[in-house]
């Protein structure tokens, strides 16, 4: 199919497209297009790559919005732990599914999961064709006589699987690193919720003496994973800790809206991560906290959390956080580079840009490099994820783009 007159990288284009490939990017009614294999946008649409949602439990769809105005650790015990104690595997595959298909009705076409009963949301990312990686959550409960219980990967083209330690609180040191060899060993992510809450920083200090990340350090994980860990929301963390991260390559995700709601935190300490040499990225958390998965949402909350907290209008801005939403997820996750080009997987999304947040931006005085720069501003801080009217995904449901309007 050749989708025609969308604007890509500020200039009006049509895009071919097959097997689930991009096949060519050229300029609108540069090359003869028969009616019957097109789709005409009229210059009302506008191209951007697929964003990764780097941390979420996709099945909390299923608990959207439980235990609001709880503190982490009772919203935990006291709503969502006890719900989720109900859940079958049939649960969790129809909380998957909806969180799917929202994450790609509002541009998101790949995610990294945290979670039970990981082949329900296998699942559901095949049927949607949504890819990443999907994480089986582990507590000490999930051992056995020190191993860990029976795990089946279910790795196939475009979804991975792993085992993911929820976090130092739930995982005993000797599990971590069983966890961190076995990451090491079968070349997976080591996906794990870090320093998210200042009262876990303070309780590894009490408990062993130092910080999270340096409790990791010294128990040897941050040497086996290295840039294989993942570390959700990473909140509170000093001069070392960073350093630490940045020397392994690490990967943090910033979850805003999730923090913000749960009265986490939020000086996040993006610069200082960037500039340590970390892979920063972007995640919603799951329904129970962040309420969505809109990751447009999520750029703004974080670009604005950054301007905020350091006074300054110029930390951030919308070109770098959509960067931070796109080409730094699809990294971590080790997937083909989030770009609209050919060669490139058919990975990307349409914005309606006849939105009357868009007015003036289709401005025939603007040259392609400030359209481009106005739409992002325009899309990041003025639209939200409804403004996304289709996304193109080349995963496993398909070998041709699904769309979904």
């Amino acid at each position: 199919m050749i989708y025609r007159n969308i604007y890509v990288d500020g200039v009006l284009s049509d895009i071919t497209v097959s097997g689930g490939m991009i096949t060519s990017v050229a300029v609108a009614g540069s090359k003869p297009v028969p009616d019957e294999d097109s789709v005409d946008f009229h210059g009302e649409r506008w191209a951007l790559p697929g964003m990764v949602n780097m941390h979420t439990h996709s099945a909390m769809t299923l608990l959207r919005s439980e235990g609001s105005g709880l503190p982490l650790q009772r919203w935990l015990n006291e709503a969502i732990f006890p719900h989720e104690a109900k859940l079958t595997s049939d649960d969790i595959y129809t909380g998957a599914l909806e969180a799917c298909l929202e994450m790609k009705e509002s541009g998101t076409t790949a995610f990294n999961d945290m979670y039970f009963c990981i082949e329900s949301t296998v699942r559901a990312a095949h049927e949607t064709g949504i890819c990443g990686n999907i994480a089986l959550s582990v507590t000490d409960q999930d051992f056995d006589n020190g191993n860990i219980k029976k795990f089946q990967f279910l790795d196939s083209k475009d979804i991975s699987t792993s085992i993911s330690p929820h976090s130092i609180y739930a995982v005993n040191g000797q599990h971590l690193k069983y966890l961190a060899d076995f990451a090491n060993e079968h070349d997976t992510l080591y996906h794990i919720h870090l320093s998210e809450t200042q009262m876990e920083r303070e309780d590894c200090i009490s408990e062993h003496g130092v910080p999270p990340v340096v409790y990791l350090d010294q128990l040897g994980v941050l040497d086996k994973v290295g840039s294989h860990l993942v570390a959700a929301h990473s909140l509170w963390l000093d001069k070392t800790e960073i350093q630490l991260l940045g020397e392994h390559r690490a990967t943090v995700v910033h979850c805003p809206n999730s923090n913000l709601k749960l009265g986490s935190g939020c000086r996040f300490l993006y610069t200082e991560l960037r500039d340590a040499g970390v892979n920063v990225t972007l995640g919603t958390d799951g329904c129970a906290s962040s309420d969505n998965l809109d990751m447009v949402e999520a750029m703004k909350v974080m670009s604005l959390l950054q301007k905020g907290t350091r006074n300054d209008p110029s930390v951030l801005p919308a070109e770098e956080v959509f960067q931070v939403a796109t080409k730094n997820g699809y990294r971590a996750l080790r997937l083909d580079d989030a770009v609209i080009k050919e060669g490139h997987r058919a990975n990307f999304f349409l914005v309606d840009i006849s939105k009357r947040v868009f007015k003036g931006v289709m401005d025939n005085n603007i040259n392609p490099k400030e359209r481009t720069k106005l739409f992002l501003n325009r899309f990041i801080y003025a639209a939200h994820g409804d403004a996304v009217t289709d996304t193109f995904t080349a995963g496993n449901a398909a070998c041709t783009p699904d769309i979904t309007s």
